[in-house]
């Protein structure tokens, strides 16, 4: 059945779960003065402990933000997921400080490249911390993106299991494994692609000292190539097969090269559901993918958009039922080339084989879409991005090019930042991209909950869960915070206190 997941699909009746994947978003953005200067203010108490807190941590620095979403199906939800974070966010912040939008960092004196070395205070997290600046430097650690994590629908992998009968997989993970490795690669080959219609970075505010002198500013992604957000190229890991790229990673761990699993920088990651432990993923099985290669959107209001995870199903959909090329090996070898030939380029400009390449695959995820009759918002994904690869000029990068001035995208960055800063701490209810679906009442409770670091259930109703407890709650509970929702879930979960 490993070349026909397709036709075993129709039979199966299984189409429509090829678009019910789930995504889960981990955004990476800077808190920045008003002026643009890196925050000086310290790591909000609001947000709670960054031991386990599964929604607000910090990364490089405290003033690097990493904000992580629940698991949840398709786009909307999950960019929706995202911006009541980013609200809850936004009105903890001090009435000077900003969200950055863009990938590149803002312009560094030297006295915020000292203060961004001295602004760390996770200790458990500090000897990779300084091992990392040490290797990389400061400079490329506080580049900053989206990472897409995605999985495919369970149903769908289970029924195609029960469907194979033990003839060409042994177990579930065993095919689990094979479909998300197979995904992955598809990636690596057609990384170019992402990088041309999602790239995002076409200059740095600050030298970066790994620069070649001869590269030519603005082109279409720093972050997403070769020279930014990556290992050294002596310490490639492949994506030939599944038991070859753990081996690797293995290796990288046993010698030194690497000191954590946390420092392959590859464009995807395969996750089990045991963090950093391999020999669990093989054995049990792939979860989800990590998908590493996005830079902050500024054109969209959360930093990613609906039809980009719209895209990116698509295609991983389309991935799952293709056949894998003869060529596979040579395609994987040429992958990062591509995508560096990509990235690197003025985003005005195009590769003479990108046209003909990006049309045939845009051409036959149209067929797919039709063929297994995939909702409607796929189709505009596909127009916009065909629009994309018709004109440079629409591309991400494409129109930052028209918002340069003197070599700089810091107008254009404060500005956004300041209209995203004045449009939330307008809104009126605490979270309103939800307030459709769930009462006042609920929302404080979610906002404090979220805030304390319980973990949030949303599903027509609420389900709270912290330390193996849980609470339920309908969508307009009959309850009463005379103290405040903080207090409230203070006095229900005790452990809290600890």
């Amino acid at each position: 059945m490993t070349e026909n997941f397709g036709l075993k699909i129709k039979e199966l009746g299984l189409t429509s779960k090829l678009f019910e994947g789930f995504f889960g978003l981990e955004q990476e953005e800077h808190r920045v003065m008003a002026d643009g200067r890196i925050s000086r203010y310290p790591y909000p108490e609001k947000f709670g402990s960054r031991i386990n807190h599964p929604y607000l941590q910090s990364n490089f620095t405290d003033s690097m933000l990493e904000l992580i979403t629940e698991p949840t199906k398709g786009s909307r939800e999950a960019v929706k997921n995202l911006k009541m974070l980013q609200q809850i966010v936004n009105a903890e912040l001090h009435d000077d400080e900003r969200i950055w939008p863009l990938s590149m960092p803002p312009q560094l004196e030297e006295d915020d490249e000292e203060f961004i070395h001295q602004d760390f205070h996770r200790e458990w997290y500090r000897e990779y911390r300084d091992y990392m600046e040490q290797k990389y430097g400061a400079e490329s650690e506080i580049i900053v993106g989206s990472h897409i994590n995605f999985s495919i629908n369970d149903t769908l992998i289970y029924q195609l299991y029960q469907a194979d009968n033990g003839d060409d997989f042994k177990s579930v993970a065993e095919l689990r494994n094979h479909i998300y490795f197979k995904l992955s690669q598809s990636f690596v080959r057609y990384r170019w692609l992402f990088t041309y219609l999602y790239g995002a970075s076409p200059i740095t505010e600050n030298k970066l000292s790994h620069l070649p002198a001869d590269l030519e500013l603005p082109v279409r992604s720093i972050r997403c190539s070769s020279l930014g957000y990556a290992n050294r190229e002596n310490e490639t890991i492949t994506y030939n097969s599944l038991n070859e790229q753990i081996d690797q990673l293995k290796q990288s761990l046993a010698d030194g090269t690497f000191c954590s699993l946390q420092e392959f920088y590859g464009p995807v990651r395969l996750k089990g559901s045991l963090p950093n432990d391999l020999d669990e993923m093989l054995e049990e099985g792939v979860t989800y993918l990590e998908f590493r290669a996005f830079d902050l959107d500024p054109f969209s209001r959360a930093g990613v958009s609906d039809d980009t995870l719209d895209f990116l199903e698509l295609f991983m959909g389309y991935c799952l039922v293709a056949d894998v090329p003869e060529n596979l090996s040579q395609e994987l070898i040429q992958a990062a080339d591509k995508n560096d030939e990509v990235a690197l380029q003025n985003p005005k400009e195009q590769p003479a084989w990108l046209m003909d390449e990006a049309t045939k695959l845009l051409d036959k995820l149209s067929d797919f879409v039709a063929e297994y009759d995939a909702p409607k918002k796929y189709n505009f994904a596909i127009e916009i991005a065909r629009k994309r690869v018709n004109n440079p000029a629409l591309t991400i990068s494409g129109q930052l090019l028209n918002r340069i001035e003197d070599d700089s995208l810091e107008s254009f960055g404060l500005k956004i930042a300041n209209d995203r800063y004045q449009k939330l701490h307008a809104l009126e209810l605490p979270i309103q991209v939800i307030s459709d679906e769930y009462s006042v009442v609920a929302q404080e409770l979610i906002k404090a909950a979220i805030l304390l670091g319980i973990r949030v259930k949303l599903f027509n109703g609420i389900k709270l869960t912290y330390d193996n407890r849980h609470e339920w709650f309908d969508n307009n509970p009959r309850i009463e915070f005379p103290n405040g929702a903080r207090d409230y879930l203070l006095k229900m979960f005790p452990e809290l206190n600890k």
